[in-house]
């Protein structure tokens, strides 16, 4: 899941405690790292989620090639890892699906000694719940979840009843992606987007049912596909990464997005290497290369999505400090309408959010 740039703002309340952080864990011998030819990088990322330039320039620096392979959801990383195609050698999952990679096999862990610059990414976002003292992933970029529009054809209020309410007289299209689609749907009936609450969760169950039987239901999609849908105004809303709208306002200004009052989701994608990486030494001085505080801010110039690099904000182009969706107000961070995606508990709770999108999406 692709995020934005909620920048300052957002940065001091993790580090005071809006943001679950755990102690520091013990300290553990840095893990060893085998040897592999060092002449390609391949990397499973999400679309339009790097800056070229970064990467050709680390190419030429290193003697090395590059090769990019892309997915839209988590889930669709998951199953081509699982599935055993392609090795790789780093993904970027969302924070929620780590420990997910880590039960099943998928990482190995972090050679600490090899990352330098992770003395560059803000306290407040390191040895989180979801992957205690960084044993296994490096923090990439983060964002919001809004509601975008052209107003060249339709301007909307800033709540998620223009696409769970009872009207039926709006085009729109859902991010491709369970936990954005489903966490919307119960933020806006009121409930945590993480709830293993089985009454809210059929609750959103049965809103989400009702929506996607609606005329004007378009389907779901990406952010690249939604934000094309919306600069050929050939919609009225999609849900949408904040960064992956933004790269839109470029080429028409009309295209905008908005923070639904009754909230959203925050999601903090990550640099892993990957357990069969065939050359794990190559994956640490690209991850290193990207924490570069020059490398970090040039990274979020050109995606639109947040840095939790603190020594690259102060590169960060005037541009991303001056969009209102990527500045909640400040008590939003502390009342419940930004809600982390965090990872399931398995069992109940979590078959019914699957069986919710499977249902939702052979309709």
């Amino acid at each position: 899941m692709k995020r934005a740039a909620l920048s300052a703002l957002l940065v001091p309340a993790l580090l005071s405690g809006c943001y679950r952080v755990q102690k520091p864990a013990a300290a553990t011998p840095d893990a060893p790292i085998t040897r592999g030819d060092g002449k390609t990088l391949r990397v499973f990322i999400w679309s339009e989620y790097i800056d070229p330039d970064l990467v050709k320039t680390f190419e030429k620096q290193n003697g090395v090639r590059v090769v990019l392979d892309t997915f839209e959801s988590n889930e669709a990383m998951l199953a081509k890892l699982q599935g055993g195609g392609a090795q790789y050698d780093i993904a970027v999952p969302s924070n929620y699906v780590v420990q997910t990679m880590v039960r099943a096999d998928l990482l190995q862990p972090l050679n600490r000694g090899a990352l330098p610059n992770l003395k560059n990414i803000a306290p407040g976002f390191l040895n989180a719940d979801y992957d205690p003292g960084n044993r296994y992933s490096v923090p990439y970029q983060y964002a919001a979840t809004g509601l975008a529009f052209n107003r060249g054809r339709y301007v909307p209020q800033d709540t998620w009843a223009e696409i769970f309410g009872p009207d039926d007289t709006r085009t729109f299209v859902l991010l491709d992606d369970p936990r954005e689609v489903i966490g919307a749907a119960l933020k806006y009936l009121g409930f945590s987007a993480n709830t293993t609450d089985l009454g809210e969760l059929k609750q959103a169950r049965d809103l989400l049912r009702r929506v996607v039987a609606k005329k004007g239901f378009q389907g779901f999609d990406g952010g690249p596909g939604t934000r094309n849908k919306l600069l050929a105004r050939q919609i009225d809303l999609g849900q949408i990464y904040v960064g992956d709208l933004l790269i839109a306002t470029e080429e028409d200004e009309n295209v905008q997005v908005i923070l639904p009052r009754q909230g959203t989701t925050i999601s903090m994608d990550t640099l892993v290497v990957l357990r069969r990486s065939p050359n794990p030494d190559l994956a640490h001085r690209f991850i290193d290369y990207l924490l570069d505080a020059d490398n970090g801010a040039q990274l979020s110039n050109y995606t639109y999505y947040a840095t939790p690099n603190a020594a690259a904000q102060p590169l960060l182009d005037d541009f991303l400090k001056d969009i209102p969706a990527l500045n909640p107000p400040a008590a939003w961070l502390t009342d419940g309408r930004l809600d982390f995606i965090g990872e399931l508990p398995s069992g109940r709770p979590q078959r019914l959010y699957d069986r919710i999108w499977t249902e939702l999406k052979s309709r």
